[in-house]
C-alpha cells in the first residue's frame, strides 16, 4: 500500500524510486523481485520496460492501462507522429512484454545523430512549487527530451543536477532523493528560441493525434514548404539555400550541441527535402519547422496539413520519345559491338559513347537491355578479419590485465564483462568471442566466479583489519563491511568465516601467549 501516488508529466522511473525509498529497500534486487517479480530487469530512465509485469503487481493500487501509463510517464509519445504506426506499435508492445527490452534499438537511439541529455534535468521554479506543495522533488520527463533547454511554464534556464541518466548501478531506480548539491533558487531566462521549442516539446507530449502522416506524405509536405518559402528552382530544391536559413536561425553552436551540425555535403536536412527513406526525429522537425515557417508553429495544425497530402508513393516517371521505334536497330547495334569490345558493364560506361548508348537503351528499350547485359563479373573476397591473429593479440592484452592485477586482493569482481571493459577491442571481444578461443579458454581459467569473488573480498576485509589490529571483530560485522548477508553468502564464503578466520584467531592468540 506504499506504493506512491503519479504525479503529472513525471517519469516512471521517478514513481517507482519514490517507492523503494518509503519502503527503505537497500538492495536494488530486492525491489525488483518486489515490484516487478524478477530480479534480472534493468532500469531505462526513459523507455522503462516490463509494464505489464509492473502492473500485475500494483494494478490493484494504480489504475491504468499499460498504453495510458507509457502515454504519460515515458517519452515514446515523442516518437508517435514521426514513425510509422506498425513500427510505433511495436516500441509499445516492446515496453509492456516481459521479455528484453529492445525499445532502445528499435526506435534508433543507440545509433541516432541526436544528442541525448547525458544527466538529469530540473527547472529550479518547478522544484520549489513542489516542494512547497509536496515536501519533495519528482523528475520531469520534459525537462529530460533531447534540445529542451528551458521551461516552457517560467521561461527560466533548466538547472543541471549531475546525475547520470544511466545509473552506475545496473539495477537501481535513481530518484530526486540522489540530488546532492541544493537546486539553485533561480536561474537565467532562457531566449524566445528555447522557449518555443520546449513548448512544441510538452505539446507533443500531450497530443492525441489519431492519424499520422507517412513517409510518403512527409516527403510531400516538406517540397510543398520549400516551395512556399521560395527555396526551390524549377523541380530542384535549393538546399543551400534552406541550410543557411536554419543556420541563421539556430547557430552552429546549438546545432553541433545537439547533434545537428550541417558541415557534410550529404547531411540530415538534405535528406529531409528529398523523398523520406526512413523516419527523423522530432527534434529535426522541429528546427525545420521554427526556422522556416512564417508564424509560430502549432503541432496538430502542422500534423493536419500533412496528413492531407497523398499517403501513396509516387508513381515513377516514363520516358517517350516519338523517334524511338525508328532508331532502336541503330542503338541495339550499337550495343552488340561495345559488348565485343569491352568484357564488363563497367568498361561500356567508363566511356562516352558507351554510357550514351546504354542511356538511350535503358529510356526507351529497357526489356531488350536486361537480357543483353554482359554477365557479372564474381569476385571471390577474401576474408576481411584474420580471427587468428585477432585472437593471439586480445588474448596478450587480457593476461597483462590479469598480471597486473593477480596479487591485489582490492578492486571489484574480474568476470568475464570487466576484463572485456579492459581492452581496447571490447566490442569485438563480447560479440564475436566465438570466434576467438584464445579468448575463451582465457576466461575459462581467469574469470572469477561469485564464490572466488566472495572469498577475495572477505580476505581483503579481514587482511586489513589484522593491518589495523582488529582482527577480533565479530563474524557479523566482517560481514557487514564485505557487503554480504546470510542469504548472499556463498559456500566458500561461509567456510572462511566459520573456519578459516576462527582458527586464525586461535592461532594467534597462541603465538601471543
Amino acid at each position: 500500500m506504499q506504493f506512491p501516488v503519479a504525479h503529472e508529466d513525471e517519469l516512471l522511473g521517478s514513481i517507482i524510486a519514490r517507492f523503494v525509498q518509503r519502503q527503505g529497500l537497500n538492495d536494488d534486487k530486492v525491489a525488483l523481485n518486489q515490484l516487478f517479480g524478477s530480479r534480472k530487469i534493468v532500469p531505462s530512465s526513459v523507455l522503462q520496460g516490463h509494464v505489464n509485469q509492473l502492473l500485475e503487481k500494483v494494478g490493484h493500487l494504480w489504475n491504468i492501462l499499460a498504453h495510458d501509463l507509457l502515454e504519460q510517464h515515458t517519452l515514446i509519445p515523442v516518437f508517435r507522429p514521426f514513425v510509422p504506426v506498425e513500427s510505433y506499435d511495436r516500441f509499445v508492445r516492446d515496453l509492456c512484454g516481459e521479455g528484453k527490452n529492445h525499445s532502445m534499438l528499435r526506435t534508433g537511439l543507440n545509433s541516432s545523430n541526436i544528442v541525448w541529455p547525458s544527466n538529469y534535468s530540473v527547472c529550479p521554479l518547478c522544484c520549489q512549487n513542489q516542494s512547497g506543495r509536496l515536501g519533495y522533488y519528482y523528475w520531469q520527463r520534459l525537462f529530460q527530451c533531447p534540445g529542451v533547454d528551458a521551461c516552457p511554464e517560467h521561461q527560466c534556464l533548466l538547472v543541471d543536477t549531475g546525475i547520470p541518466l544511466q545509473s552506475s548501478s545496473r539495477h537501481r531506480f535513481v530518484g530526486t532523493q540522489a540530488i546532492s548539491r541544493p537546486v539553485p533558487p533561480v536561474s537565467s531566462l532562457g531566449d524566445g528560441k528555447s522557449v518555443l521549442l520546449s513548448s512544441l516539446v510538452k505539446e507533443l507530449l500531450r497530443s492525441e493525434v489519431a492519424e499520422v502522416p507517412n513517409n510518403h506524405q512527409w516527403t510531400r509536405f516538406y517540397r510543398a514548404l520549400a516551395s512556399e518559402q521560395g527555396l526551390c528552382r524549377g523541380k530542384g530544391v535549393l538546399h543551400k539555400e534552406i541550410a543557411s536559413r536554419v543556420r541563421a536561425y539556430w547557430g552552429v553552436e546549438w546545432l553541433e550541441r545537439q547533434g545537428l551540425s550541417l558541415d557534410a555535403d550529404d547531411n540530415w536536412l538534405v535528406s529531409m527535402f528529398r523523398k523520406h527513406r526512413r523516419p527523423f526525429s522530432y527534434l529535426q522537425h522541429f528546427a525545420c519547422w521554427l526556422a522556416l515557417f512564417d508564424t509560430e508553429p502549432i503541432l496538430d495544425e502542422v500534423l493536419t496539413e500533412a496528413v492531407h497530402f497523398s499517403a501513396q508513393p509516387p508513381t515513377k516517371g516514363g520516358y517517350y520519345s516519338s523517334r524511338a521505334h525508328q532508331v532502336y536497330r541503330q542503338y541495339r547495334a550499337h550495343w552488340a559491338q561495345l559488348l565485343n569490345c569491352y568484357g564488363s558493364l563497367r568498361e561500356v560506361r567508363s566511356h562516352r559513347d558507351g554510357a550514351r548508348v546504354y542511356s538511350w537503351l535503358y529510356r526507351f528499350d529497357s526489356q531488350w537491355l536486361a537480357a543483353h547485359k554482359p554477365k557479372k563479373i564474381s569476385v571471390k573476397r577474401q576474408p576481411k578479419v584474420d580471427w587468428a591473429k585477432r585472437d593471439r593479440f586480445i588474448v596478450r592484452e587480457l593476461l597483462i590485465i590479469e598480471r597486473s592485477v593477480w596479487q591485489n586482493l582490492e578492486g571489484p569482481r574480474r568476470s568475464k564483462s570487466w576484463y572485456c571493459k579492459q581492452v581496447a577491442s571490447r566490442r569485438t571481444l563480447e560479440k564475436k568471442l566465438s570466434k576467438l578461443p584464445l579468448c575463451q579458454a582465457f576466461f575459462i581459467r581467469y574469470a572469477e566466479w561469485i564464490d572466488e569473488y566472495q572469498a577475495r573480498r572477505l580476505a581483503c576485509i579481514f587482511a586489513r583489519l589484522v593491518l589495523q589490529k582488529e582482527w577480533l571483530k565479530p563474524n557479523y560485522e566482517i560481514e557487514r563491511i564485505a557487503g554480504l548477508d546470510q542469504r548472499k553468502c556463498r559456500e566458500a564464503g561461509r567456510k572462511i568465516l566459520a573456519e578459516a578466520i576462527p582458527a586464525w584467531r586461535i592461532s594467534e592468540e597462541t603465538s601471543l601467549r
